[in-house]
């Protein structure tokens, strides 16, 4: 499962990476944070070169870094060896269970321009570079192009969904029958 992020329902044991999107200062800047767990290491994709040394986009990572281990440890996490023996990886050796995480700036990446919204798309294109297990690029990322992609893989989802009945991502039997009395 090497470069998966959890899947609704997966248990974060069986997982090895989970990408998290954190958002910077609450505005229109967002990174892409990756949790290497047989690492220890939660890996932040910052693609604003300027942003790199926002304190309070530190703070949000900081305040990740040190919930995480705390979370993991409440939940039961380490405790799942059927897949990964925790104690046993170099990185966890010596660490009691809520030692915060080490935290990796990810340089020589595709930056987006200073004055574009952009990164909402890097942090999709990136996430999906990672999950496939490709090398993330460092330059030659065409914003036009993965909005035409990612717009026309949601466009073609809509379509599949229509064609197969769905009405709804939610289910609910009132929801279908209030639409295909709709269509009558």
């Amino acid at each position: 499962m090497k470069g998966f992020g959890i899947p609704c329902g997966l248990p974060w044991h069986l997982a090895d990476d989970v990408y998290v999107p954190v958002n910077s200062n609450g505005k229109f800047h967002w990174v892409l944070t990756v949790v290497a767990l047989k690492e220890r290491c939660i890996k932040v994709y910052d693609f604003m070169s300027s942003h790199r040394s926002n304190r309070k986009l530190f703070f949000e990572i900081q305040k990740m870094d040190t919930m995480l281990p705390k979370y993991l440890e409440l939940c039961g996490f380490f405790e799942q060896n059927e897949r990964t023996n925790w104690s046993v990886l170099k990185c966890y050796q010596g660490k009691n269970k809520s030692h915060p995480f080490e935290v990796s700036h990810v340089t020589g990446i595709a930056q987006q321009e200073s004055s574009s919204l952009d990164c909402g798309i890097f942090v999709a294109a990136y996430a999906e570079f990672l999950s496939d297990e490709l090398e993330v690029p460092s330059c030659g990322i065409s914003v036009d192009t993965l909005r035409l992609r990612y717009a026309s893989l949601l466009w073609n989802y809509g379509i599949v969904k229509a064609q197969n009945g769905y009405v709804s991502n939610n289910e609910d039997p009132e929801m279908r029958r209030t639409k295909k009395k709709k269509r009558s």
